[in-house]
C-alpha cells in the first residue's frame, strides 16, 4: 500500500505540472487530483487488499494515468484557443455542431498550438509513467497477506470513490464522463431551444401583447450586415497602417462610425442571441420568452429577408434565420470551411433590394474574417502576402512569431477583401430606388486576436480584440451632424447586446421591448457599464478584476 500511495503521489505530480503551466486552473487541478487519487486508491486498494495480481495495479496506473492527462491536455488547448474552459456554450456550440470540412480547417489553421499540446501530453505522461514503473521496482518480491485493516481501509477508499460521483461537480470533473455529459447538456439546450423556437412561432398569431406599431416612411428598407470576427484594430477605416479598408475610407463622410463598440462574446451564436433579441449579457436567456427582431419586424408589416453566406443547419441560428420570409443560403458546401466568398451574396441581396414590398428588413449574414483566413478571400486580393512594413516591423519587435505574423498578413487580407464586400453592399442599396427611405448597419458579432496581444490567431475570451469590433451606419434619409455632434455620437461606447434596441429604432417600430436608452442613436441614449468575459470593461486600460 506504501508502495501504491507513492505511485498515486507521483501522478498527482504530473496533473501539477498541466497547472504550473497554465494548462489547467487551480480548482481543476484540484478536482482532478482528488479524482485521480481515488480512482488509483479506491480500485488500486481493493486489487491489492484482495490479492491480484500486482500487475493488475500496473495496468490500472498506465489506463488511468494517460486519460486524466490527456483530458488535461485538451483543457489547457481550448483554455488557450477560447480563453475559457470548455464548459460554456460558446466552446460546447463550437464542439458539437461543428462538421468534417470545418474540423478539418480548425485542425490545419490550429496546427502548431495542437502539437505543442500533443507533444506536452506525450513528455510528461512519458515521464510519469517511467518514474511510475522505476518505483515498481521498490516493492517487495513478497509481501504480507493484506490484513483486516488494510482490507478495510481500501474498502473505504474504494466507497470514497463511489460517494465522490454523487455530488454532480465532482461527477462532471471525471474524465470519462466529462465530455459526454457536455454532449448532453448541448442536446438538451438544443431541445430547449428547438421547443422555444415553436412556442414563440405560436405566440406570432397573436402579437398584440408586443404593442408594435410603425411610426415610419410608407416606404423604407432596413439592412443590417453582421460580419464575422472582425477586429477593428486592422481596419485604416479605424486608424490601422495598412490599407485594408480603402473603399470605406473614401465614402467616410456618408458613414457614422463608431469607434469604442465590444461585442457581448467572443463567438458567433452567444453574441447574436442578444444582439438580435432582447436577451443581454444580464438576462442571457430572455431570447426564450421575448418576441425577437424578425417577429418585431413582421408585426410591424415589414417583409423579412435573410441571406447568408454559413450554413443553413447551424443551431439557433438556422432557426432564427428560417422564421424570415424568405432565406437564401449560398454555402452549399459543408459549413464555415468552404471557400466560397462572400460576394456570392451580392444576387441573392440584389433580389431582396428588388421585392417591391413596401417595408423590407434585410439581414445579410457574412463569413467575413472567419479562420482560415487565408480561404476568406480570392487571390487578387492577396495584398498583404509577406508584407514588409510598418505593421510587419512593429509585430517583430514585439517578438510575434513568423507564423502568427503571417497570419496577420493573411487576416488583413481578408479584411481588405470584406471592404469590397461591405462597400458594394452600401452602394446596391444606395442606387436601388433612390426615393426609399433606407439605411445600413454593418457590426460584426466579435473580433479576434491575431497577434495583437499574444502570438495567438483564432477567437479569444481573454483578449480584449476578441471583443472590439467595427460598427457603422449608412443612412440616406440621415441630416449630416456638425463635426463636433459626429464626433460625440460616434464615440459613445456601446455592447452590441442592446443591438437590437437601435436596430428597431432604424426600422421606426414603436414597441414594449424598445428602449431608447440603449439606442445609440437615440438623444435618450445613456451610457451603461459594459463587461467582457465577466470582468469590466474601460477603453484603453486593463480588465478590472
Amino acid at each position: 500500500m506504501l508502495i501504491l500511495f507513492c505511485r498515486v503521489l507521483l501522478s498527482i505530480a504530473g496533473l501539477l505540472l498541466f497547472f504550473l503551466f497554465d494548462q489547467l486552473s487551480a480548482n481543476e487541478c484540484l478536482k482532478l487530483g482528488v479524482l485521480l487519487a481515488a480512482f488509483l486508491l479506491g480500485i488500486g486498494g481493493v486489487l491489492h487488499a484482495w490479492r491480484c495480481r500486482p500487475a493488475a495495479i500496473t495496468v490500472l496506473v498506465r489506463i488511468v494515468v494517460p486519460v486524466f492527462y490527456l483530458d488535461a491536455a485538451v483543457k489547457g488547448f481550448l483554455r488557450g484557443y477560447f480563453g475559457m474552459r470548455p464548459n460554456p456554450n460558446a466552446v460546447l456550440q463550437a464542439m458539437f455542431a461543428t462538421d468534417q470540412a470545418e474540423t478539418a480547417e480548425f485542425f490545419a489553421h490550429n496546427g502548431v498550438a495542437l502539437a505543442q499540446a500533443a507533444g506536452w501530453f506525450v513528455l510528461v505522461t512519458a515521464a510519469v509513467l517511467l518514474a511510475d514503473r522505476r518505483l515498481q521496482r521498490w516493492q517487495p518480491a513478497r509481501a504480507a497477506a493484506p490484513g483486516l485493516a488494510q482490507k478495510g481501509l481500501a474498502a473505504c477508499l474504494a466507497v470514497f470513490l463511489v460517494m465522490l460521483h454523487l455530488n454532480t461537480t465532482m461527477r462532471r470533473e471525471n474524465p470519462a464522463l466529462f465530455w459526454p455529459l457536455r454532449y448532453q447538456q448541448y442536446s438538451a439546450q438544443l431541445a430547449a431551444m428547438q421547443s422555444m423556437q415553436q412556442a414563440l412561432a405560436t405566440a406570432m398569431a397573436a402579437p398584440r401583447d408586443w404593442n408594435v406599431r410603425y411610426a415610419g416612411e410608407d416606404a423604407r428598407t432596413v439592412i443590417l450586415v453582421i460580419g464575422e470576427s472582425t477586429n477593428r484594430a486592422s481596419m485604416s477605416l479605424y486608424g490601422y497602417a495598412r490599407a485594408t479598408t480603402p473603399r470605406l475610407d473614401a465614402m467616410r463622410a456618408k458613414l457614422l462610425v463608431f469607434n469604442d463598440v465590444i461585442s457581448p462574446a467572443a463567438s458567433t451564436v452567444e453574441s447574436m442571441m442578444t444582439m438580435l433579441t432582447p436577451a443581454d449579457i444580464g438576462n442571457p436567456d430572455a431570447w426564450m420568452a421575448k418576441p425577437n427582431l424578425l417577429m418585431l419586424a413582421e408585426a410591424a408589416g415589414y417583409k423579412t429577408f435573410w441571406v447568408s453566406n454559413q450554413t443553413r443547419n447551424d443551431g439557433w441560428i438556422g432557426m432564427l434565420a428560417g422564421e424570415a420570409d424568405e432565406s437564401d443560403f449560398i454555402n452549399y458546401g459543408t459549413g464555415r470551411g468552404e471557400n466560397n466568398f462572400d460576394a456570392n451574396l451580392f444576387a441573392p441581396f440584389a433580389h431582396a433590394l428588388r421585392d417591391t414590398a413596401p417595408k423590407k428588413l434585410i439581414v445579410v449574414h457574412l463569413l467575413g474574417a472567419h479562420p482560415s483566413y487565408d480561404m476568406r478571400y480570392p487571390s487578387p486580393f492577396a495584398h498583404f502576402d509577406e508584407a514588409d512594413d510598418a505593421v510587419s516591423a512593429q509585430m517583430a519587435s514585439q517578438g510575434r512569431s513568423s507564423w502568427i505574423r503571417n497570419q496577420r498578413d493573411e487576416y488583413d487580407n481578408a479584411i481588405r477583401y470584406g471592404d469590397y464586400v461591405l462597400g458594394n453592399l452600401i452602394a446596391m442599396a444606395e442606387q436601388a430606388k433612390s426615393g426609399r427611405a433606407a439605411a445600413l448597419l454593418y457590426v460584426s458579432d466579435h473580433g479576434q486576436e491575431v497577434g495583437y496581444s499574444r502570438n495567438h490567431a483564432g477567437h479569444s475570451a481573454s483578449d480584449k480584440s476578441g471583443y472590439e469590433i467595427p460598427m457603422l451606419i449608412w443612412d440616406n434619409q440621415q441630416p449630416r451632424p456638425s463635426a463636433a455632434a459626429r464626433a460625440a455620437l460616434e464615440s459613445r461606447p456601446y455592447q452590441t447586446d442592446k443591438l437590437d434596441a437601435t436596430v428597431l429604432g432604424l426600422l421606426k417600430i414603436e414597441t414594449r421591448y424598445y428602449a431608447a436608452h440603449d439606442d445609440i442613436l437615440s438623444s435618450a441614449f445613456t451610457p451603461v457599464q459594459r463587461f467582457m468575459n465577466g470582468l469590466q470593461y474601460q477603453r484603453g486600460a486593463p480588465l478590472a478584476r
